[in-house]
């Protein structure tokens, strides 16, 4: 009975998605020019956030397009720290390494419920959801670790995911 609930409210959540948006050609942009004006320090070009891996954006490109995913969740690591500056001293945010981002009405409904939905359906609402590790790097080093926890999620934020909707992240050269 649980399954069959779980299934029928998977194929209901899937019959009101909405489509994914016709133009997905990719569009340049250079993330290191641009930074976030939110208090002193980590903001003002003084900070600024880039990937590691170079085919980021073809990785990104390739969940939304071919896989159609639903639902990505960005787990985000600095290489450049012994330990993640997301993970310490956030107060005011809870579990800031991890990022989604949705693409359909099902991907939201996934995000509205318990952290264990996968398990409760037997893995079925997980079908359309992905996880994408992603190691960035902040330039000037050490700059991003003495920004506040608003200014550290600003700052990722507004690199990561408003500038053109996570089309690109620049590798670090």
């Amino acid at each position: 009975m649980y399954v069959t609930f779980a299934i029928m409210l998977a194929l209901i959540a899937t019959a009101n998605a909405t489509p994914p948006p016709a133009d997905t050609t990719p569009r340049p942009q250079n993330w290191t020019t641009n930074s976030v004006d939110e208090g002193d320090g980590v903001g003002h070009g003084r900070c600024h956030l880039r990937t590691t891996n170079p085919y980021i954006h073809n990785e990104v490109h390739h969940l939304l397009t071919v896989e159609r995913a639903t639902l990505i969740n960005y787990v985000l690591n600095f290489s450049n720290y012994s330990h993640n500056p997301l993970t310490i001293s956030m107060a005011g945010v809870y579990d800031a390494k991890m990022w989604s981002r949705v693409t359909t009405a099902h991907g939201q409904t996934l995000l509205s419920l318990a952290f264990n939905y996968g398990i409760l359906s037997m893995m079925t609402l997980t079908l359309g959801t992905e996880t994408l590790h992603i190691e960035l790097q902040d330039w000037p080093p050490g700059c991003f670790s003495d920004g506040t926890d608003k200014q550290k999620v600003c700052l990722v934020r507004y690199t990561c995911f408003i500038v053109k909707h996570a089309q690109i992240l620049t590798p670090v050269p």
